[in-house]
């Protein structure tokens, strides 16, 4: 692939590009490979040191799970330097705006297809040649819908004409640490999998985290490559009641409405949405979240509208 992206580079010598690289490490079909070709062997991960994440029990099929998955992140760093050397060596580091993220959580249970952190709070790396401070670590609470502003602001192309992007441009915030007017995002989910139906959605601010389930009747399906993980099998074959800092049946059966004190609980586990003390935060959010609905036209809440 970055032999690939350097024949690119260098036959748009000259020109402006666009080149997105999707790669197939941490993907979980791609787990447990060893060696990348081109790469020198990277050092084993012993799944005895690895972190176990607190929405995973700690258990030895768990831990060899997640020594594959990072050995996995491991080679995708690799392959990302492997692009970068072919953009330096193709003289276009300099006017070249590089942007690394992740398109969903890591692919255990309680990350991915999940509107918690674990599911929405994901890598984001940028790297403008034109920002004089280097290094910052931003606060801004950023959306992928910000993506296609920041690529047009960059070009200088124009928008869509007929309608307005949802998101904005992070470029004027590269060099902020904490710019004012960042402290809010949505997120939705409708399926994963054609199978895997469960239409979600979610406010995340800085103090509280809302998600309105609209089909809390059903139980919460799991992505394919995640039913079939060793994680997933080691927590049914042992009768685990956990999920590490959540029950399993609180996983799979949820209320209709979350709401959570993000300070107080980071896990995301104590649900807060009939509080008596909270109710003023639920307005607030459900107000939030019908406003955003709204304004754009999500067609699983046609009909709900802000109260005035």
């Amino acid at each position: 692939m970055a032999a690939a992206a350097g024949e690119f580079l260098r036959g748009s010598a000259g020109r402006p590009f666009f080149l997105v690289m999707g790669y197939s490490d941490p993907h979980r079909e791609f787990q447990g490979r060893k060696t990348l070709p081109g790469v020198p062997a990277l050092p084993a991960v012993d799944p005895a040191s690895v972190p176990v994440p607190h929405f995973l029990p700690d258990l030895p099929e768990v831990r060899a799970d997640l020594a594959d998955y990072y050995e996995s992140v491991a080679r995708l760093d690799a392959g990302v330097g492997l692009v970068l050397e072919e953009l330096r060596k193709a003289g276009r580091e300099g006017d070249t705006l590089v942007v690394y993220l992740s398109d969903n959580g890591m692919p255990f249970p309680g990350a991915k297809t999940n509107l918690y952190d674990a599911g929405i709070r994901l890598p984001l790396i940028v790297a403008s040649p034109a920002a004089a401070r280097r290094g910052v670590v931003s606060r801004a609470m950023v959306s992928w819908t910000d993506l296609s502003p920041t690529v047009l602001d960059w070009t200088g192309a124009a928008g869509p004409s007929r309608y307005a992007l949802a998101g904005r441009s992070w470029l004027p915030i590269l060099e902020q640490d904490d710019p004012g007017g960042w402290d809010e995002v949505f997120a939705s989910h409708q399926f994963h999998e054609i199978h895997m139906y469960y239409p979600m959605r979610a406010v995340r601010t800085r103090q509280h985290a809302y998600i309105r389930n609209l089909a809390p009747e059903r139980a919460y399906p799991l992505a394919k490559d995640i039913l079939d993980s060793p994680s997933w099998k080691a927590i049914l074959a042992r009768g685990e009641k956990d999920l590490g800092v959540r029950s399993v049946e609180s996983y799979l059966h949820r209320p209709a409405e979350e709401l959570y004190e993000m300070g107080r609980d980071p896990d995301q586990v104590r649900n807060l949405a009939a509080d008596p003390a909270l109710a003023a935060v639920l307005v607030d959010m459900r107000r939030r979240f019908a406003v955003f609905a709204d304004r754009t036209n999500d067609p699983w809440l046609i009909g709900e509208r802000p109260a005035p």
